[in-house]
């Protein structure tokens, strides 16, 4: 049995034959890709990078294994290939400087969008997110891992088409998906039979969400569109989007879906709309839904249903095909548009968010007298009819006398102003250049933000506070440089990094070093017990503990020769003793001192009588040598015992 181990094409765990995986096919030595993030690489100290999955203008999407969890899951990357670059052999993401603005700006867009999807979780029949991390100078966004197959497959396995029965059935969880999205913001703008997948249960599940900039032409990334299902207003960064253009999308795959083709796309329909109802196509195709179909492909946006209930409830109408197709505005035989007598305005159904619709009169007939435009009014001589002009003619005369009054007392008022101006002319001079002079420092002040935010940066801060310093260099070696000082921290442990020169997410020049400053522990220090230790190895206690000292030599005879006799701490001119288990600040100002035994043997040797004494620099055998300096030890003379340690 040879060794298992995690395959990066599907995230098994398998024994590799010739570096190949049995399950996919995946070679373990291919070389990668260097845009992408190499296989195997972990990821917020969790998650282990796989094989690429799908790349647009947004970013990247990978197969990726959670090990907290033990589970595969889809990892999304932001990485917009138009204004970044990936730093060689890492997965580090450089900024193109020109471009930061542009580059936070979407990745904030992009951030949010995920955070309302996570807000929905259970809620709605998308890929859930578990996760949503920042790393790397970009962030990333994880998936569950659902087994699914996408829908375009789905079809090609049902003989390419459903019939409405079946489509109906598997609809409404999708259409209510949509309808939560929608409410919350949340626009898709790609759905498709590629977005779209089918679970082993037979659900429809939302897929692929990006940035309304990836979905969009003339944008500033490279743009994602699904010719056939995108709306036409998504052709132009100028076409107004909205809830529609999803409806438009979804009546496009029940398009497909029903009749096994897929609806020219939007661009060419502009030039020349040759779009066939689907009941032309697929005569089992209900006539109600065909028309609610090409009422949701309408290429005016004004004229397209506008929501998705709308939609649902045209779609599921059990009285629609009743009504004679009245949403779709297409006859019985030629499907040729034509005003439909029995329709109604929608005045019940306000869309206060939406431009208004142009009222055409041509399309509404005259819904106040019941009668079309073929009678003249010439011919309706009934007497409440021809005594309006009279009653509009009487308010016409009042009108007047009332507009020139109005207009004579707005002139009085502009004399009065002025008059009142030109009394407080003098007095307002000294205010009027204090209000140019408040001018000119806000006009400065704007400048000089606009200029500080206009600096150059490649950059954006990751998190730092709290990690190991060492792990970071290692971590960050590839783009940030440190200018690292060492501090006391209450907060954070040792070797922590406790302060950052920027906060998280602001831009900076990689290259430039970044100061940070990394804790040394704690700033109070209990005082280690000195009993029985050596002035050396007590010194190594206190080196550990950052705590400063000087040592001091002093003779006695209980001690043996290098043996600590007390601890003092000198603060404002004062010598406290400290012992074993007394706290110090180590951000006060103080000396501490230790001192330790010195007691050199007299010297027993007699001088010799025929040389004589220099009385001068002989000591009395009973005088204690001159003691060395404080600030070093004396060196002990060599027929001493050994200090202790």
């Amino acid at each position: 049995m040879g060794e298992r181990k995690l395959c990066y094409g599907c995230m098994e765990r398998t024994e590799f034959s010739g570096g190949v995986c049995p399950n996919c096919g995946y070679y373990d030595n291919a070389p990668s890709d260097p845009s992408f993030i190499i296989p195997g690489t972990k990821l917020n100290n969790r998650y282990i990078v796989g094989v690429t999955l799908s790349v647009n203008g947004e970013g990247i999407t990978y197969l990726a294994y959670d090990q907290s969890i033990g589970c595969k899951v889809y990892l999304r990357e932001y990485m917009p290939p138009n204004l970044c670059n990936r730093v060689s052999g890492s997965p580090v993401i450089s900024v193109i400087p020109a471009r930061l603005a542009q580059y936070k700006a979407l990745m904030a867009e992009f951030t949010e969008l995920h955070k309302s999807l996570a807000r929905l979780r259970g809620q709605v029949h998308v890929n859930t997110v578990v996760d949503l991390f920042a790393e790397n100078n970009t962030t990333y966004v994880v998936d569950e891992y659902i087994q699914s197959v996408r829908f375009v497959d789905y079809l090609k396995d049902n003989a390419g088409e459903l019939t409405w029965g079946q489509l109906s059935h598997m609809l409404p969880p999708l259409l209510t998906t949509l309808s939560l999205l929608h409410n919350s913001g949340v626009v898709h703008r790609a759905i498709s039979p590629d977005t779209i997948y089918v679970t082993d249960k037979g659900e429809l599940l939302l897929t692929a969400f990006s940035i309304a900039a990836v979905r969009t032409a003339n944008t500033e990334l490279e743009c994602e569109i699904y010719n056939g299902y995108a709306a036409p207003e998504q052709y132009s960064a100028n076409g107004q989007q909205g809830t529609w253009t999803d409806v438009y999308a979804v009546c496009a795959v029940i398009y497909r879906v029903l009749t096994g083709s897929m609806p020219p796309s939007a661009i060419s329909r502009m030039e020349n709309d040759n779009l066939v109802a689907p009941a032309v196509l697929n005569p089992n195709v209900p006539r109600h839904v065909s028309n609610v179909i090409m009422q949701g492909l309408n290429l005016n946006g004004t004229e397209r249903t506008k929501t998705v209930t709308e939609l649902v409830t045209r779609l599921f109408d059990e009285h629609a095909e009743e009504e004679d197709a009245i949403y779709g505005g297409f006859d019985n035989g030629g499907y040729g548009q034509q005003p439909y007598p029995n329709q109604q305005p929608y005045a019940d159904e306000p869309y206060s968010e939406y431009p208004e619709q142009p009222y055409d009169d041509q399309n509404y007939p005259n819904y106040d007298t019941g009668y079309s435009d073929d009678y003249a009014y010439d011919d309706y001589q009934e007497e409440d009819n021809y005594r309006q002009p009279q009653k509009a003619g009487a308010v016409d005369r009042l009108r007047v006398p009332i507009i020139v009054g109005i207009v004579l007392l707005l002139i009085l008022l502009i004399v009065v102003f002025v008059v009142a101006g030109d009394l407080f002319k003098g007095d307002s001079s000294e205010s009027s250049k204090t209000t140019t002079a408040i001018s000119e420092t806000t006009a400065v002040s704007e400048t000089q933000e606009v200029t500080t935010t206009a600096a150059v940066g490649d950059s954006v801060m990751p998190q730092l506070l709290g990690k190991n310093f060492e792990n970071a260099k290692t971590q960050y070696a590839s783009w940030i440089t440190f200018d690292a000082e060492e501090v006391f921290s209450d907060q954070y442990a040792a070797g922590q990094i406790c302060w950052q020169e920027y906060e998280v997410g602001d831009t900076f020049d990689s290259s430039k070093k970044v100061k940070v400053q990394v804790s040394k522990g704690s700033a109070t220090v209990e005082i280690p017990s000195y009993s029985g230790s050596g002035h050396n190895s007590y010194g190594e206690k206190l080196d550990e503990l950052n705590i400063p000292y000087t040592e001091s030599a002093e003779s006695s005879s209980g001690y043996s020769n290098g043996s600590v006799i007390r601890i003092v701490v000198t603060k404002n001119g004062q010598e406290t003793d400290l012992g074993a288990g007394d706290s110090i600040n180590l951000n006060d100002k103080y000396q501490v001192i230790v001192y330790y035994a010195y007691n050199p043997e007299p010297e027993t040797t007699a001088p010799s009588e025929t040389e004589p004494v220099d009385e001068t620099t002989a000591a009395p055998a009973e005088t204690v040598p001159e003691q060395p300096p404080a600030t070093e030890p004396a060196q002990e003379p060599a027929q001493t015992a050994a200090p202790a340690q």
